[in-house]
């Protein structure tokens, strides 16, 4: 039985693979025109100057670029190599080592990360308290001095210094703060001196001096130049004059490195022409930002940088008699024609999608084996299409996705009234058992998520795609997470999702009938099976019932609880935390479900909203399906093959020995395996196909069609909504 256990989840891998080779056989580059800018700490010039730059590109360019805080170069190096931002701002030393694999990036050296353009020279300054009237580097021992947050180039460039004095960080009581906060501590008498480097005038310094707050800078001496020259690459010697801050009455001598602008190799042509050209046209507006003298697109400047050059920037400096940059990867552009739809012929082509997913389901019986939504089926074919007219160069379609929001907040809407706790407590302990159960499978596949993640070196984020949100919650949550995970710069997130769930369905379907079965033979629970008459599962029907009349009511419910649940959302907001528009909206049906259901004081018209969450989740997925940008998928293939088989291996393991024996180790806990297998990793309706299909072969099971349905349609989805939003905001 082991090997056969062996053979079917080598069956599921088999299955992963050749679905992922499917999707990503588009493997063109997206181009997006959003460009997340790291830079640095509010106080820094790298904020400025990237600040600066987000002002001119919005209102000379088709860029939306929006400007992220970090600690600094190491950190924005790392951020680019896990696609968490386009560009950003470092300094050349650092680059250079992470180049190189040298330093804190030993063994692990930039992959993607290309050069665009030497920007200006950062100075290091090291400011003291002038009342300890400190004269040299050395007199920091023993003193309360910040370094620079951990993971900035600050935190090098600190060591560096120290090293060429012959001291290191255990000789100062150290701190590690940002530009800002280590300027307001000097401030406030809580340090006593703290390294910066960034152009010079440095705004947090500037602030000091014109607050009248006696500092002074202190310079380096030959000796530890000539040492940071001979033993580090990219240092030159530099003078911060006089007058540069109130207060400074002489000339500072220091070294300084040059800020770089990099960017993702995936980052498109078209962008980066058009940066490259608003730093060109604004040279000199970006020169007082920075203190700049020199001209950034002089050769000498850009020869210094070791980096290979991304190929649309070789190409600009080539075009503009500029040579002999070193030039490395290729970046693809996107189809020169696009069509924007607008959100009435978006629905429209989701609608024509979902017709045809209805004939091809009744066409083709695979597709109603697996409980495959329509949707879904129509929605794929649209996205290969659009893909394949993206990757031939014909066309870019883009689509107007406001509609898509509002039906994703009716459906979980409609899915907040399900939450009725009368229902939850008719099922008895065993409800509130295999309830539990759930919430730690939940919690167990974001955990293998997550952990696959940080092992393939690529973000947790990325692997939350294939947690809980797929498989637990299908194509709804998908949905809508996807386009959350998007706002935290997870480029993709939302084909990445949707993919996995279209898997998960298939799967699961696979996965639960044959479980069952081995169980039941193999244990010859058919001895534990009683025959039990069925007609208690229909005792509620009654309040399903549908009446024309009041399919009204039923929508002026749904826009009562997703107006106040707006209320519900923008006060969690301010918690700090992120959570899905729609959670509010749920909260709020559910109260309201649960009002009627104990004080009977007015009806909620579940049969129609049911129809109407229904009608809302098909619109909903077709338009996600539709707008899907199957060519985001390309780079993760192997990732996305390694997570994918770590669900199927984990959902097997949970069913086969938490769940049944958890269960009660019996017919019915072998059918309730089953089921699980079907919304744990796709959707109730395929947990009861799979629940039928061996309950036809044997007897049927009261308790497990009592339980998949209560669980599984009512309360799964609150559980996974609260969970994800946990797991998102201790990852983000």
């Amino acid at each position: 039985m082991r090997i056969k256990g062996i053979k079917r989840i080598s069956g599921f891998i088999i299955i992963i693979f050749i679905f992922v080779l499917l999707l990503s056989g588009c493997a063109k580059k997206a181009e997006s025109k959003n460009i997340h800018l790291g830079t640095g700490g509010t106080g820094g010039t790298y904020f400025a100057y990237g600040n600066a730059l987000e002002n001119v590109a919005e209102q000379e360019s088709d860029i939306d670029m929006s400007i992220q805080i970090t600690a600094g170069s190491a950190a924005n190096l790392r951020l680019l190599e896990n696609n968490i931002v386009d560009m950003a701002i470092v300094q050349n030393d650092t680059l250079s080592d992470a180049y190189k694999g040298n330093g804190e990036f030993e063994g692990n050296p930039l992959k993607i990360t290309k050069a665009v353009a030497g920007l200006y020279t950062e100075s290091y300054q090291i400011v003291v308290n002038k009342k300890l009237r400190l004269t040299s580097v050395e007199d920091l021992a023993g003193l309360r001095v910040s370094v620079g947050e951990e993971g900035s180039g600050v935190l090098k460039n600190a060591k560096n210094i120290l090293k060429a004095y012959g001291m290191g960080i255990d000789d100062i009581d150290v701190r590690y703060l940002s530009f800002e906060d280590a300027a307001n501590a000097l401030k406030n008498g809580e340090i006593d001196a703290f390294f910066v480097t960034a152009s010079a005038p440095t705004k947090a310094i500037s602030e000091l001096a014109d607050a009248n707050i006696p500092i002074d800078i202190l310079s380096l001496d030959d000796r530890a130049i000539r040492f940071l020259q001979d033993s580090y690459s990219g240092y030159s010697i530099t003078t911060i004059k006089k007058g540069t801050y109130k207060g400074i009455n002489k000339d500072i001598t220091t070294v300084g490195v040059m800020a770089v602008l990099v960017a993702n190799e995936n980052v498109s042509s078209s962008n980066i022409e058009t940066v490259l050209n608003l730093l060109k046209n604004h040279h000199e507006s970006f020169n007082k930002i920075s203190g700049n003298t020199f001209n950034i697109f002089d050769e000498a400047t850009l020869k210094s940088i070791e980096l290979p050059f991304h190929k649309a920037a070789n190409t600009w400096y080539g075009e503009n008699g500029i040579i002999g940059v070193k030039a490395d990867v290729k970046a693809d552009t996107a189809p020169g024609k696009t069509l924007n739809l607008d959100m009435y012929q978006t629905v429209a082509v989701a609608v024509l999608a979902l017709f045809i997913g209805v004939l091809l389901k009744e066409r083709i019986k695979f597709l109603t084996t697996f409980c495959i939504p329509a949707p879904v089926v129509g929605g794929m074919i649209f996205a290969v299409i659009f893909c394949v007219l993206y990757a031939l160069d014909i066309i870019e379609i883009n689509f107007d996705e406001t509609l898509r929001n509002v039906c994703m907040v009716m459906f979980f809407t409609s899915v907040g009234f399900q939450a009725n706790m009368k229902v939850l407590k008719s099922g008895g302990k065993g409800t509130f058992i295999f309830l539990a159960l759930v919430l730690v499978l939940i919690i167990s596949q974001n955990f293998v998520a997550v952990g696959l993640s940080k092992l393939l070196g690529i973000n947790p984020l990325i692997g939350m795609c294939t947690g809980s949100i797929p498989m637990i919650g299908g194509h709804g949550t998908a949905g809508a997470f996807g386009p959350l995970l998007e706002d935290m710069n997870v480029d993709g997130a939302t084909t990445l999702a949707t993919a996995a769930a279209t898997f998960g369905l298939v799967a699961g379907s696979l996965m639960g009938g044959p479980l069952a079965n081995s169980l039941i033979k193999k244990k010859n629970l058919m001895d534990t099976a009683v025959y039990e008459d069925d007609s208690m599962l229909v005792e509620e029907e009654i309040k399903h019932r549908r009446e024309v009349s009041m399919y009204a009511p039923a929508v002026y419910q749904l826009t009562l609880a997703m107006g106040i649940g707006t209320v519900i959302s923008f006060v969690l907001s301010k918690t700090g935390m992120t959570f899905p528009i729609y959670i509010g909206s749920m909260i709020v049906a559910a109260i309201m479900r649960n009002i009627s259901e104990y004080t009977d004081k007015f009806r909620i018209h579940m049969g129609e909203i049911n129809d109407l969450g229904s009608i809302c989740l098909s619109l909903f997925l077709g338009v996600a399906m539709i707008t899907l940008k199957l060519w985001q998928l390309a780079a993760l293939a192997l990732p996305l093959f390694i997570l994918l088989a770590g669900q199927v291996v984990l959902m097997y393991i949970f069913a086969r020995f938490i769940i049944f024996k958890f269960m009660g180790s019996d017919y019915d806990a072998a059918v309730l395996a089953a089921g699980t297998c079907g919304f744990g990793m796709g959707a109730t309706p395929n947990a009861m196909a799979n629940m039928q299909a061996v309950t036809e072969k044997y007897l049927p099971s009261v308790k497990a069609f009592l339980l998949v349905p209560i669980v599984g349609s009512m309360f799964v989805d609150f559980l996974n909504s609260l969970t994800i939003t946990f797991f998102i905001n201790f990852l983000g």
